[in-house]
């Protein structure tokens, strides 16, 4: 089973191009000579990415001594560096993709630069259209931050004299919306770059495996402990198993892209009004129940995949026909076959005791990249802890939400209880990035929470 985790850097003009997967386990070692001599680097053909690799990416350009531009972000990579500290300083935006639409089309996306999109805003406020009438999907609070080093610029342009007087209110509501969006966004990522990782790991351990059998024919004629079609045969199953996941999260992920979205209109439209506002975020509460069964399922699958994975470490009547045999009756043809099928340098160290010693190397090589998923499996449980955090948020909202609505509680007090949630709950960078650029403005720190009492944890 071929993994599709292909990456490429191609350099024209003074251009750098990544093309691919950017993923945990690409090598950045080698792009750094490219990146040097580059002005630009185009992201405009990167499919995907994952949290960790591109940070590695960020900071390689960080410490950079040329200036360099990145151009034509896709919008998906976008939303993650403008979480980044400092994105936009020492490090360009030429241009990047905003995803554009009118009345009944789908989205396009729609290559410009930083200052132009600003142009927009400062004219008609946080939610602008093109002078073609295209609708721009997302706030320049969040698209233009790097340009403007202000979460209140441009205004904010909400049009029904419900949302004008409640704006804060509203604010709210669409900054928590986008804030759990991109979370799942990057959780999506972070599985599918997990996904890969294993299976890559897991086909590797194959590769290698299948080799130290062919060649161990040739000590043992009789040797008869062959794993290495089996745990082939087994790829396809954990790749169903880990992608199941992945394609849950992103269904989720681009449900809540579409209560954003409504969200804009919403505050776009001159006839909205408090039910409107309110329908819209119990609809968006109703929907976050879908992430219950996946948080489950992420501890489920990270249970079953873990068995599984195990069992690419099973190898030890095939370690030791290798670590008891003599060498006797051995000739030099004999292991200069087995040098060459396991790569090794054919020309020297023809003598058995020199390529055992190899040979052990190659069942190291494997325990490593066994190790390797087995670090990679504890993201699964990562993942479920983010989610069963949202969980828990949407659960306050489902018990004073309605108070709000009728004016029995000042919606502060809400926020309040969420952002100390929030801070509370805080595991990872991810979370960390996310909350501190949706909620530039809040001082709520951590360990103050004494209003949860009652309240369900997840761990």
């Amino acid at each position: 089973m071929e993994i599709d985790n292909d990456f490429e850097v191609l350099f024209e003009n003074g251009v750098c191009t990544l093309k691919g997967h950017l993923v945990d386990s690409t090598d950045l070692e080698f792009m750094k000579e490219t990146f040097s001599k580059s002005k630009e680097i185009s992201l405009g053909q990167l499919y995907s990415v994952s949290w960790l690799g591109l940070q590695r990416f960020y900071e390689c350009l960080n410490k950079l001594t040329n200036s360099v531009q990145i151009s034509n972000i896709p919008p998906h990579i976008y939303r993650i560096l403008i979480l980044l500290p400092e994105f936009g300083k020492k490090i360009g935006i030429k241009s990047f993709q905003v995803e554009i639409f009118s009345p009944g089309q789908d989205k396009k996306k729609h290559s410009m630069t930083i200052e132009k999109l600003a142009e927009f805003g400062k004219a008609q406020g946080c939610f602008v259209k093109l002078p073609e009438g295209q609708k721009v999907c997302g706030s320049l609070h969040h698209l233009c931050r790097p340009h403007f080093n202000d979460f209140k610029i441009p205004k904010k342009n909400y049009v029904s004299k419900w949302c004008v007087e409640n704006e804060e209110l509203c604010t709210f509501f669409y900054e928590y919306a986008c804030f759990t969006r991109v979370i799942l966004e990057i959780c999506s990522l972070a599985q599918d770059s997990t996904s890969r990782l294993i299976e890559e790991s897991l086909q590797n351990i194959c590769t290698r495996v299948s080799n130290l059998e062919f060649c161990v024919k040739t000590l043992d004629p009789k040797f008869s402990h062959y794993k290495s079609r089996l745990l082939m045969s087994m790829l396809p199953q954990i790749h169903d198993i880990s992608k199941s996941v992945v394609i849950g999260i992103n269904l989720s992920s681009t449900t809540f892209e579409a209560v954003v979205q409504t969200f804009e209109a919403l505050y776009m439209s001159d006839r909205s009004v408090a039910n409107e506002i309110f329908d819209q975020m119990e609809f968006f509460i109703n929907f976050t129940d879908q992430l219950v069964p996946i948080a489950k399922s992420l501890e489920d699958v990270g249970v079953e995949l873990g068995s599984n994975t195990l069992k690419y470490g099973e190898f030890d009547v095939l370690e030791k026909t290798f670590e008891t045999f003599n060498g006797k009756n051995l000739t030099e043809k004999n292991i200069t076959s087995i040098r060459r099928k396991l790569k090794m340098d054919i020309y020297t160290n023809l003598t058995w005791i020199e390529t055992l010693e190899e040979v052990k190397q190659e069942f190291k090589a494997i325990q490593n990249e066994l190790s390797r998923c087995i670090v990679a499996l504890q993201g699964f449980d990562l993942v479920r802890q983010v989610l069963e955090h949202r969980i828990t948020e949407i659960n306050i909202f489902k018990n004073y939400l309605n108070s709000v609505k009728h004016q029995r509680m000042p919606w502060q007090d809400l926020k309040e209880k969420i952002l100390i949630q929030i801070v509370d709950r805080l595991v990872t960078d991810q979370e960390k990035y996310t909350y501190h650029f949706f909620f530039p403005d809040s001082t709520i720190e951590k360990g103050k929470s004494n209003i949860m009492s009652g309240e369900p944890f997840f761990f």
